[in-house]
This record gives structure tokens, sequence and C-alpha cells, in this order.
């Protein structure tokens, strides 16, 4: 994330805590909170679809956007247990999307409305032209829109305590990464860069297409080449590799 998305963030999310531009549970159209967080309609879209995916926002089409916890009080909810994530908790984050991400997947393609369709579609068109463009912060902007499209996936199961669930292990599984200074999943190497793409198309057809074993069987294509590369870049131990472990029952 950079530092003006991440700072706009930060921003707006102090303004949602002091309670200054929520109105019975409701925020300020988004022209109106561009002009009020003093940034550009784009970037605030930006910030806005974060928060969404993280659980904090619910933006409805034609309605609005509004807070999706129980209030200002309840918005900003982290995990703070921890202060370094080293390899063996990225390990077990890893471990469980292997077990989650393919029933969920197979689940959002059944479930999956159209409002959800639109998103993922968005998330897709953005990573495409990251892909495309190859500009230096090709890497964080990709890291970033993988993981507002991971996480919208799990919302389109209609499931919210399984949402919420993934989102905390998208958090551990960043924070884990960043201590180590590494990104294996977006890294700068064209030949993984344009398979993680076809992979993120092939997840979006599925899921359009309502075919759920195509959508369980992409997610754990997904799933193989991201963990394989952590193994490669010293990140997640090889046992915790399902697929090279063929713990076929879990995957």
């Amino acid at each position: 994330m950079n530092p003006t998305r991440k700072e706009l963030i930060q921003k707006l999310s102090g303004a949602i805590e002091q309670g200054g531009i929520v109105k019975n549970g409701k925020l300020p159209s988004e022209r109106e909170l561009a002009a009020l967080m003093g940034t550009s309609r784009p970037l605030l879209r930006e910030a806005l679809i974060s928060l969404e995916a993280l659980g904090r926002l619910d933006i409805r089409d034609r309605q609005g956007i509004f807070l999706a916890g129980e209030g200002e009080s309840q918005f900003i909810k982290g995990i703070d247990q921890a202060h370094i994530w080293p390899m063996d908790i990225l390990a077990q984050v890893m471990e469980l999307r292997q077990i989650m991400d393919p029933g969920a997947t197979a689940l959002a393609a059944l479930r999956r409305k159209d409002e959800d369709l639109g998103k993922l579609r968005e998330c897709l068109s953005v990573l495409e032209k990251i892909h495309d463009d190859k500009s230096p912060d090709a890497a964080e902007r990709g890291a970033y829109w993988n993981t507002v499209f991971h996480s919208t996936i799990f919302k389109a199961t209609g499931n919210t305590l399984l949402a919420r669930l993934y989102e905390s292990l998208l958090e551990l599984s960043e924070r884990g990464i960043s201590a180590m200074r590494s990104d294996a999943l977006d890294s700068h190497a064209a030949d993984r860069t344009e398979r993680a793409l076809r992979q993120h198309q092939e997840l979006f057809a599925a899921i359009r297409d309502k075919d759920m074993k195509r959508a369980r069987k992409a997610s754990q294509a997904h799933l193989r080449a991201s963990i394989s590369s952590m193994v490669a870049l010293s990140q997640v131990t090889p046992l915790s590799d399902f697929f090279a472990q063929r713990l076929d029952a879990l995957v």
C-alpha cells in the first residue's frame, strides 16, 4: 500500500471514529467525502474499497456508504496480540488458507450476486492494468489489489463470519510477509506475475459462470503456485505445503 493511500485510510478511519461524518450509520457521498478528505475521488474510491474489503464499510449500489460494524466505536478492529509474525505464523496462515479457500471459492460461485461480480471485475481490471503498465510500484499495488480481490470472493459467499475470519488471516499474512521484507505473491518476476494474472482471470470466470467445481480447482491451482513461491523464498516451511505433501483430503 503506498503512503498516500495508507494515510488517506488512516485519516478517513480517524474521522469515522470521531463520529463527525457518520449519521445513522451512513457516511456522506463519495463526492462529499473526497472534498472533506481533501483528495481525488479515484483515490478515495480505492480507500473505500480497501475498507470494505476489510469488513469496515458496506458500499451499497445507489444507496450509499454505510458502516459495517455496530458503530463508530467498533469501526477499527485488528489483531494486536503479536508484534512480529515469524515464518511459523505465516506458515500456519497459509495452512488455513489451503483448507478454507477452495471451499469458499466454490461457495462464492454458487451464491455470488451481480454486485459481487461487479466488484470482482473491477479488481481484475485494475490487476490487468497494473500488469500491463509494469510501473516501479507494480508489486506493491498488485499485492494490494490481490488482497481486495480475494476478500471480495469471501464476501461473495454470503457468510459474514467466514469473510471476517478471512480478513484476519489476510492481515496476518501481510504482516508476516512485511516482517520478512519480501513479497512472494507479487514479485517483479515476469513469469510469476503473468501466471498469477491468468489464475485470477480463471477464478473470476469460474465464479461468473457459477461453476463450483471449476472455481474450487482454480482456487487450488492459485494456492499451489502461491505457496510454492513462498517455500522457494524460505517464507513458509515445506511441511505447510499440503499440495506437495499430497494431503488431498485437506485441500
